[in-house]
């Protein structure tokens, strides 16, 4: 029998875009908000390097990445000019296919990687910027599935229409 604890009411502030776009997408942040705390408190830390903490972060969020069919924004890396100027040198994006897709500004050369390893831990965003990519990047894709499917209904009636125009007026072939 499972035992039901009492509950304590619990302030949060969270981006207001952020909690929009998770309420179109279907997201109850309260039950989220609630699992990972239980998680976190219950769950042992993870041993080992920083890397393979955002690993466990990247594997969690792989399968929401493979459904929306879309891809997060987890690292950056920025060129100091001085201490006023910075210029932004790399983009590192979590692919749902789990490698590492990196858009090199310096370079002008994306190109994939697959070892987290080379990715140095201080250009990892924090977890919090990650979720919130996360959640963007979401309410993106379900915007443009929704386009897709729009736009596929839209020729289907268009290719019907043809098929029941051309079909219905070709003559009969004699036997």
């Amino acid at each position: 029998m499972l035992v039901q604890m009492p509950k304590e009411k619990l302030t949060l502030s969270v981006d207001k875009e952020v909690v929009e776009k998770a309420k179109r997408l279907g997201i109850n942040i309260s039950d989220i908000t609630e699992k990972v705390l239980t998680g976190y408190t219950s769950a042992e830390k993870p041993e080992g390097s920083i890397h393979d903490a955002y690993k466990q972060l990247f594997d969690s969020i792989l399968p929401l990445l493979k459904e929306f069919d879309c891809r997060v924004k987890i690292a950056e890396s920025w060129f100091h000019v001085d201490e006023e100027q910075r210029i932004q040198e790399d983009e590192t994006y979590l692919t749902q296919y789990g490698t590492f897709f990196i858009t090199s500004f310096a370079q002008s050369e994306d190109y994939y990687i697959t070892d987290i390893k080379k990715i140095p831990t201080e250009e990892f965003l924090t977890p919090e910027k990650i979720l919130s990519n996360l959640v963007n990047e979401m309410a993106k894709s379900q915007e443009k599935r929704k386009e897709k499917m729009g736009e596929i209904l839209m020729a289907k009636r268009i290719i019907d229409a043809m098929s029941e125009t051309l079909l219905n007026k070709q003559p009969t072939k004699e036997k």
